[in-house]
């Protein structure tokens, strides 16, 4: 009798338990939904030039059913002549069928995926540890400066994270469950992944070499298997892969009426270089941890997972190699397995190519996963230091929303960021007084002309039609024109803080009316 009443308090003690760690995480989930929603299409400041690309290519995909140079589906964008991967692209052009054309629209692939990272982020590890530690995990997530910045803008890139967290979740689920149904849809997953980075050609093979092998050896998946996932994997590869030999010049561009796969205009293969090997390895430890050269990265008062993560992490990485090295005799596959083999694909890419921030996005789930382990292994059986050590991770949060939403939210200085550039563009297509003459474009911008094109919303055809390329570069199209020094009557100068040009022009006669702070409008 007595042993029954235990059972039945240990029964209720655990369903509290299960109900208070729900509760945390919903908490931290709301917490971390909430703060990255506040102002979204306002902060950043501008729209940054990659983002630029996105918008302007998902509103003519949207339209039109072509990019912005006339191509039908692109696998890989052209964008300014180097290539960018399409996933983000087709995603917004969905949002702004049911939303509408706006910067806020074109963010939101960014937040979903980050509240997905969240969501995986937690399933993975609770499904190979237990629900404290995941939670954990989810926190740490949800005040990670990284994860956070990345959440708020538009890089194509930056979907890889949460693409290969969620592919790496479906596998395990595949390889848990000995589901065929799950292990092809695990393999459509990692096939969408690499439409998110072209990094991911390298990191995807090197992560699914040592996976597979593994669990062939643990006998953790059978041949077939491996079949079954790689079909679906390897058909949605077949297109970029067509795009590398494209590239390559081994065979022609494929144009057909549902997908184009296009030379670009510079092929970065040149990136992947092994003189720099040493270099790259630095950059690779200070992205890791601290900041690259982009503030909208990270920024270097707090790092990317605040600096007092560092420690942490060893702790973690020490403890959690420990444990692969039992998991491996013992032929577990494990989550401590999965995380190294995670961290070592992307490292082993970023030391070929130099990293930044937004190269090495799919490490940071190891980093944070070693973090997390750090921190329970220095707080075991030592629940202040626990609450202390969360207690100070609040206050950094705090800290970090604060200067975002303050000194950052104030004013973007970063070149690759406009504020003003499409809505004096809107303001001059809209005024009479500007009609039917040629408009100089002299904001200092990168790519200043895909601001234009989002302020005329300009037909992809008319476009093409009237585009003049130079040295790479779109000089010209319509009545725009960029990088023009030419003085003429008939034009209307688009001026950004450019002393000297607008005084030139005041002496030729020009009248000036001030647009905003930074941008002048001279015209006869």
């Amino acid at each position: 009798m007595q042993s029954q009443e235990k059972n039945i308090v240990v029964t209720k003690n655990s369903k509290k338990q299960i109900d208070k760690y729900t509760i945390i995480l919903i908490i931290i989930m709301l917490i971390g939904i909430a703060t990255r929603i506040i102002g979204l299409g306002k902060i950043p400041i501008g729209i940054n030039v990659d983002e630029a690309g996105t918008m302007y290519d998902a509103y003519t995909i949207t339209n039109y059913g072509t990019d912005r140079f006339g191509n039908a589906n692109p696998v890989y964008m052209i964008n300014y002549g180097g290539g960018q991967s399409a996933l983000y692209t087709y995603l917004a052009a969905l949002l702004i069928k049911i939303f509408g054309f706006s910067l806020t629209v074109i963010r939101l692939p960014a937040l979903i995926f980050s509240i997905l990272y969240m969501v995986f982020g937690f399933l993975l590890t609770k499904d190979f540890k237990n629900k404290k530690l995941a939670i954990l995990v989810e926190f740490l997530i949800v005040i990670c400066p990284w994860h956070f910045m990345q959440s708020r803008w538009a890089l194509d890139c930056n979907l890889l994270s949460s693409m290969l967290l969620m592919s790496i979740y479906m596998l395990t689920r595949a390889v848990k469950l000995k589901s065929k149904k799950i292990y092809f849809l695990a393999g459509i997953f990692f096939g969408i992944t690499l439409y998110t980075y072209a990094l991911s050609y390298i990191i995807i093979p090197i992560l699914l070499l040592i996976l597979l092998v593994y669990m062939l050896y643990a006998k953790k998946i059978k041949i077939l298997d491996i079949i079954v996932f790689g079909i679906p994997l390897g058909l949605l590869a077949i297109p970029l892969i067509l795009s590398l030999f494209v590239n390559y010049g081994i065979i022609e561009e494929i144009k057909l009426p549902f997908m184009s796969i296009l030379k670009m205009w510079v092929f970065r293969s040149g990136e992947v270089n092994l003189n720099n090997i040493l270099h790259n390895i630095v950059i690779l430890f200070k992205s890791m941890f601290a900041f690259d050269y982009n503030d909208y990265n990270s920024f270097p008062i707090f790092g990317t997972l605040y600096y007092i993560s560092i420690p942490f992490a060893l702790f973690g990485f020490i403890d959690s190699i420990k444990n692969v090295k039992k998991d491996i005799k013992e032929k577990n596959l494990s989550l401590d397995i999965i995380m190294l083999a995670n961290f070592l694909s992307v490292c082993v890419c970023n030391i070929l190519v130099e990293s930044g921030i937004n190269r090495i996005n799919a490490i940071y789930i190891s980093l944070i996963y070693y973090t997390a382990i750090g921190i329970m292994y220095i707080s075991e059986n030592r629940d202040k230091i626990f609450k202390f050590i969360i207690a100070i991770y609040i206050i950094f949060y705090i800290a970090f929303l604060a200067y975002y939403f303050g000194v950052y939210g104030k004013e973007n200085t970063n070149l690759s960021f406009n504020n003003d550039a499409v809505e004096v563009v809107k303001y001059i297509e809209g005024n009479e007084k500007f009609d039917g003459k040629i408009i100089n474009f002299r904001v200092r911008a990168i790519q200043p002309y895909i601001y234009t094109l989002i302020g005329n919303e300009t037909s992809p055809q008319e476009f093409m039609n009237t585009i003049v390329i130079q040295s790479g570069g779109v000089r010209a199209y319509g009545r725009y024109v960029f990088y023009n020094n030419s003085i003429d009557d008939n034009m209307i100068y688009v001026v950004d803080n450019d002393e000297n040009t607008k005084n030139i022009l005041i002496e030729n006669g020009f009248k000036v009316e001030e647009y905003s702070e930074n941008i002048d409008i001279l015209y006869k």
